[in-house]
C-alpha cells in the first residue's frame, strides 16, 4: 500500500464566483435567521406577557445588533458546517467544506473558521488565486467542488492502487 496521502489540489478549489455567491446566499439566509430569532422572541414575549423582551427588541442599540449579528453568524455557520460540512451558499454553488486531506474537518476547525469570519474585511481576503480567504487559511481548510473533489480522490486513489501486489 502507498504511503501517499490525498491532498487538496488547487484545480478544484472554489473560483472567486462561487466563494461570491456563497458569501450573498449565506448572509441573506443569515438575515432570515435573524429575523426568525426575533419572531420566535417576540412570540415568546407576547405569549408570556413579558414585555421586556418586546421593549428590548424596540429599543435595541447598535453595539447589541451587532453582537446579536455576530451570535447569529457563529450559530449558522457552526451549525452549518459541523453537521453538514457545508451551508446554504455552498449547497447552491455545490460546494463543500474539507480539510487538506479532502475529509470533513474537525469541528474546533470549524469554531476557527468562524470566529475568523469576524475580522473586519476578511470577506474580501478571498480575492486572490486560488481562492483561499483568510477563514480558509488560518483555519487549514478548503472550500472545494463537491464532485470535482470526488472524481479528483477516486483519481489519485486508482493511481496509488497501480502495480500494487493484492496479495499483500
Amino acid at each position: 500500500m502507498s504511503n501517499r496521502q490525498y491532498t487538496i489540489p488547487d484545480e478544484i478549489i472554489a473560483s472567486n464566483r462561487q466563494r461570491f455567491v456563497n458569501v450573498v446566499v449565506d448572509y441573506v439566509a443569515r438575515l432570515g435567521l435573524t429575523f426568525v430569532i426575533g419572531m420566535i422572541a417576540a412570540m415568546i414575549g407576547v405569549l408570556t406577557g413579558n414585555e421586556e423582551i418586546l421593549i428590548f427588541f424596540q429599543n435595541i442599540t447598535q453595539l447589541q445588533e451587532i453582537i446579536f449579528g455576530l451570535i447569529v453568524l457563529l450559530i449558522y455557520y457552526n451549525v452549518f458546517e459541523i453537521f453538514f460540512g457545508t451551508t446554504i451558499g455552498k449547497l447552491f454553488t455545490k460546494t463543500v467544506v474539507v480539510d487538506v486531506y479532502g475529509e470533513k474537518p474537525s469541528a474546533n476547525a470549524i469554531l476557527i473558521r468562524s470566529l475568523c469570519r469576524m475580522i473586519p474585511f476578511e470577506v474580501f481576503s478571498f480575492f486572490g488565486t486560488p481562492c483561499v480567504g483568510w477563514h480558509d487559511s488560518l483555519s487549514k481548510t478548503y472550500v472545494v467542488n463537491k464532485e470535482d473533489l470526488r472524481i479528483s480522490k477516486e483519481l489519485f486513489h486508482s493511481f496509488n492502487e497501480i502495480g500494487e501486489n493484492p496479495e499483500n
